[in-house]
């Protein structure tokens, strides 16, 4: 009897785990107090996401501990949730950085890399190499959204647009579309300069490519993997065992993704 009531209470005591030996990848984009966008959430929102969490006893990681897993089958804790944010936006260091500081959390920012080399003033301010290294510093780390691929191009001469990174583009000065070794070219140069700059800026030591608009093809992932790209973050929602090379991942950074709402998507 004693032994059963033992039981009994370690039960009621040890947090319930809904997965093991899985990682749920979650995705943010943009955090300000107005709402502009469905890939913006307000400060308060994000942290309580992050309350949510913690509260429900979900266990963050780091990119680094997910690549262990994900490629070597390093072991993770059970309810394992790895942070990503996608564009690196400037709201990452002045909404989002205090918050995950605050929780003792980690996030990951996969950052369109001319857009700090190369500041637009014309759209939403982007994070410096400062920011990232100060960040950095605290655990955060940051990887390749491309370089300069993050765009819709021509896709013909009838202008249907396409992402940049699997469209062959349409040269309106020539009137003829790239040629299968021009894009393959265009893609590799991209892939090449965007990690040299990361490592360049930020001594990244592991190439990972998050996919613009989450489009992908054959081409990409060939062109990647023999530039060293270990993996690949898509947009396609679901958990990641191990050994995968493609990662899913599960839109959490919606206005209408409430704390409440989180958790259910974590839990389906």
């Amino acid at each position: 009897m004693a032994i059963f009531i033992c039981a009994l209470l370690y039960q009621q005591l040890t947090p319930h785990t809904h997965y093991e030996n899985k990682v749920l990848v979650l995705t943010y984009h943009h955090i300000d107090e107005k709402i502009k966008s469905d890939a913006t959430i307000t400060p308060a929102l994000f942290e309580q996401h992050m309350k949510k969490l913690k509260k429900n006893k979900y266990n963050i990681i780091s990119m680094d501990e997910f690549i262990a897993f994900m490629k070597n089958n390093k072991s993770v804790p059970p309810n394992a949730v790895l942070l990503t944010f996608d564009d690196g936006y400037k709201s990452f260091y002045s909404k989002a950085y205090p918050t995950l500081l605050k929780y003792g959390y980690t996030a990951t920012n996969f950052i369109i890399v001319s857009a700090t080399d190369i500041p637009n003033p014309k759209v939403l301010p982007h994070l410096t190499w400062k920011d990232m290294r100060e960040m950095k510093r605290n655990g955060m780390s940051f990887y390749s959204h491309t370089y300069d691929q993050h765009t819709l191009c021509n896709a013909n001469k009838q202008r249907e647009t396409k992402p940049a990174l699997v469209t062959p583009i349409y040269k309106e000065k020539e009137k003829r579309t790239e040629t299968e070794g021009e894009y393959q070219h265009r893609i590799k140069e991209d892939i090449q300069f965007a990690n040299e700059r990361l490592e360049q800026e930020l001594n990244n030591h592991e190439s990972l490519l998050c996919f613009p608009f989450g489009a992908y093809n054959d081409t990409v992932l060939k062109i990647g993997k023999e530039n060293n790209i270990r993996l690949f973050f898509t947009t396609q929602e679901g958990i990641n065992k191990a050994r995968q090379e493609k990662v899913l991942r599960i839109n959490a950074g919606a206005p209408n993704v409430s704390a409440e709402e989180l958790i259910k998507k974590l839990r389906n």
